[in-house]
């Protein structure tokens, strides 16, 4: 079976090494560390899945996703929104965008994170998500979940460095 791409848009090296080193092994994995570079790297070389950081330098996540959604050659690509800020406002506003699924950076497990993608990257797999010129009805099944209240959403998470440095070594810690 031929491995499917994945493009990581990390700006946080550390990060973006982190989830690299959880899933070169089973996909092609490329990097970018801004959407910018993300985004004409796809053009180049589409990936399967882009795995998007929201807060970024010169692109920020929810401009990656509109560029991905607007240009012909990267619709079909399934983008997973990472985020730090786990704010329901934050999270709405990313799947709104186009995007097929997230995951809150303080609170997903290497198995969940393994799971979506494998989810992702099955060629019989169909998303449930409407097109933006659907939106905002039907609603897609995230959206509802979240504007139910039926999916918990933390608080928006202020990081500094050396708070997402202890949990990046936990986390690294617990995975190995």
């Amino acid at each position: 079976m031929k491995r499917q791409r994945v493009m990581v848009i990390e700006d946080d090296p550390l990060f973006r090494s982190l989830i690299v080193s959880m899933i070169r092994q089973d996909y092609i994995v490329s990097v970018a560390s801004d959407g910018s570079e993300g985004f004409y790297k796809a053009l180049e070389f589409p990936p399967t899945v882009a795995i998007i950081d929201v807060q970024m330098p010169v692109w920020n996540g929810l401009k990656t996703l509109k560029a991905f959604r607007s240009h012909a050659a990267l619709r079909h690509v399934k983008l997973v929104v990472l985020t730090a800020d786990a704010s329901k406002e934050t999270v709405l506003a990313a799947i709104r965008e186009g995007a097929d699924d997230y995951l809150i950076k303080t609170s997903f497990s290497k198995e969940e994170f393994r799971s979506k993608l494998a989810k992702l990257t099955d060629p019989n797999h169909v998303q449930g998500r409407p097109t933006r010129r659907s939106m905002p009805s039907p609603k897609s099944e995230l959206v509802a979940k979240l504007e139910s209240e039926k999916v918990p959403v933390e608080a928006s998470v202020e990081w500094n460095t050396d708070d997402m440095q202890a949990t990046l070594d936990e986390m690294i810690d617990d995975w190995e």
